[in-house]
């Protein structure tokens, strides 16, 4: 079967990693002009390229592409009882954004199927969180995240910390195998003798 040609962001992209150096992603981003330039990236992993992030860096490692696995995406009838199911709300925040995004609750590249149980909608800011997270996450599986199983949990409410408080707590819940929000609402049901 010949393979598809790349998109012309994808080829960029491709073109800046080739001489297999790290390469900030704002660079990339300038290059290719896409905000979601990482998604171009992520999806030139799944099909076989091996491309590993340094912090906020990127970097080939190989010329040579392996089989990959390529991502699968719902189809209309999934769609359709995704979003009755979700009533067409985000999931995470309840605000029905025009912008609906499908997510996968577990993502493909933790082997996330795509089912409707696995499937969920997101508006774009939730979505884009989500991807944030799930990229630091060094949790062994998805099961008790507030991101990939919302319904577990109550309201979200954000909250803003200085970057000396935010470090600690990142470096305590990675110490306990917990996600930051897991460490702060443990500490707040202490508080609160619940």
């Amino acid at each position: 079967m010949a393979e598809k040609k790349l998109s012309k962001a994808k080829q960029t992209i491709l073109d800046i990693l080739w001489p297999m150096e790290s390469v900030e992603g704002a660079d990339i981003f300038k290059a290719v002009k896409q905000t979601y330039y990482d998604r171009r990236i992520r999806e030139l992993r799944e099909s076989g390229w091996q491309i590993q992030t340094f912090g906020t860096k990127y970097r080939l490692i190989s010329h040579e592409k392996l089989a990959g696995n390529e991502r699968k995406y719902p189809s209309a009838e999934q769609k359709r009882q995704v979003l009755e199911r979700d009533k067409g709300i985000c999931q995470i925040c309840g605000t029905a954004d025009a912008h609906i995004q499908f997510d996968h609750k577990v993502p493909q590249e933790r082997l996330g199927k795509t089912e409707v149980a696995n499937l969920q909608l997101l508006c774009r800011t939730c979505n884009v969180e989500k991807r944030g997270v799930c990229k630091r996450c060094t949790l062994t599986t998805c099961d008790g995240c507030p991101y990939a199983y919302p319904e577990q949990f109550g309201s979200r409410f954000v909250v803003m910390v200085d970057k000396s408080l935010m470090q600690k707590i990142r470096a305590d819940a990675v110490q306990n195998s917990i996600t930051e929000s897991a460490l702060v609402a443990e500490f707040l049901r202490k508080r609160y003798g619940l």
